[in-house]
Order: structure tokens, then sequence, then C-alpha cells
């Protein structure tokens, strides 16, 4: 079990998530279809907590000007998740 410290770079798969379909199939009105995935999201450690670690994905610094602000798109990752490794 590796540790992380604050602001290393990490990934983590993400299971049975919503994505594109991957061979671009459409419903009739030429939209495309979605299915569920595990999905690859890298991000930075924020900190830890009971859980496991607070983990900010890259997408979610966009927002960090927003009224919400960026702690609202932090995930908590297991310390024991087996999927989280240091970039």
């Amino acid at each position: 079990m590796a540790e992380f410290n604050r602001g290393d770079k990490v990934s983590w798969i993400r299971p049975m998530t919503c994505v594109p379909h991957p061979e671009g199939k459409t419903d009739r009105d030429g939209n495309v279809l979605p299915v569920f995935r595990d999905k690859l999201e890298k991000g930075r450690v924020i900190g830890t907590n009971a859980n496991g670690y607070s983990i900010r994905p890259d997408w979610a610094e966009q927002y960090k000007d927003a009224i919400c602000g960026e702690r609202y798109y932090d995930k908590t990752v297991g310390i024991k998740d087996e999927t989280l490794k240091k970039l």
C-alpha cells in the first residue's frame, strides 16, 4: 500500500461510470447512447480523511472561481483501494 502526500498526482478507476458509447452508437435522434464502464480518473491529493484520501479530479480545477468552489467535486478514494496509483 503506497503512501500519498498532499499535492501528489494520482489516478484511480471509478467503477461503473456513465460514459458515451465506445463504438459511437446513437439513438434515432442522433444522440450518442450512454453506457456504464469503469473509467480511469486523474487528479491530485487534497488531504486525508477517515475513509481514505480526498482527491480533486483534474477537470474540477476549472470551477475554482465558481460559487460552489472546487471542493464540491472532491472525491474520496479508500486507503486500501488497489486502483489508486501515483503518476
